[in-house]
């Protein structure tokens, strides 16, 4: 028997037809045009954020002579000896070991004081509560870069200067006001009948922000530490004003290593940033979850 030249075609190649059609009558041109409008924008936007990170990982593959003659292609071929020498120059071992416990100490630091602070100004009826909300909001606008006079002779007299876990403080005090602002966002949403149910029951205050409240906005203390992470990994002023101590200063003050008088090693500093950004990619995949539902948590009061 000939078998059929052309295949069946299957009920549901037709339907998926039909209704493609009858979603593109539904749209009309306008609406085509809008459609296509938004796809191309998010493919601007898509190359415009993935571009860069695939740029700064050709730069650290290539050799100095290529980087000037192809600054924007991919590699001809990859030089890995790059990140070998890009972490001993900068001397990345003992700075990864400095940043991570900087980074871990000041959130620790920060969550542990942002939790009860907005807990308080959320939940809680005391004089002087619109004021401290106000301040809180006020210092976000205050960048420590206009401190940096006081701050350092204030860091100084408490003998911070040079002390990984001295700049941890200063980190989370600088990350305060707005985590104090998100958390007090989430807080609010929060039935009072919980709080009331477990008064009755004799809890405490700070065992209802600890058994209660706190797993209930798990996404907001989700998203100041992702914030927290990623400014306090990435700072370079701070740690530039206060860690003046090559054996305690953190990646950022690594980079500057490639820059000399006369010349620019970018090909190293291409590999070294690849190796700083690497764990913020990281920990942002893990946690985009969490990331997202932070965002989305308390948008609407359900």
């Amino acid at each position: 028997m000939r078998a059929a030249a052309n295949p069946p075609i299957s009920l549901d190649d037709g339907a998926a037809g039909s209704r493609r059609r009858g979603l593109m009558q539904r749209l009309g041109m306008r609406g085509i045009l809008e459609l296509g409008g938004i796809y191309a924008a998010l493919v601007l936007v898509l190359f415009e954020t993935v571009y860069p990170l695939l740029w700064v990982l050709f730069g650290s593959l290539k050799t100095k002579q290529e980087m000037l003659s192809n600054v924007w292609g991919p590699p001809s071929s990859l030089v890995l000896q790059n990140y070998a020498d890009a972490w001993r120059i900068a001397g990345m071992g003992s700075r990864i070991v400095n940043s991570i416990f900087v980074t871990g100490s000041a959130l620790i630091i920060l969550v542990a004081v942002a939790t009860p602070c907005a807990y308080a100004v959320a939940r809680l009826r005391f004089p002087g509560r619109g004021l401290v909300v106000a301040v809180a909001v006020a210092a976000m606008l205050v960048p420590p870069q206009v401190m940096a006079i006081p701050l350092f002779l204030v860091a100084r007299d408490l003998g911070l200067i040079n002390s990984r876990l001295g700049i941890a403080f200063i980190y989370a005090a600088t990350s305060l006001p707005l985590s104090v602002f998100i958390l007090r966002s989430f807080f609010i949403t929060l039935p009072a009948d919980l709080e009331d149910a477990a008064r009755i029951d004799g809890a405490s205050r700070l065992e209802i922000l600890i058994h209660i409240m706190l797993p209930l906005v798990r996404p907001g203390v989700a998203l100041i530490l992702i914030f927290g992470f990623i400014e306090i990994w990435n700072d370079f002023f701070l740690a530039f004003l206060l860690l003046r101590d090559p054996l305690v200063q953190t990646i950022p003050l690594g980079l500057v290593s490639f820059f000399q008088q006369y010349d620019s090693l970018w090909t190293l500093y291409f590999a070294a940033l690849t190796i700083t950004t690497l764990p913020v990619i990281v920990v942002f995949v893990a946690m985009q979850r969490q990331f997202i539902a932070g965002l989305t948590a308390g948008a609407v009061k359900g």
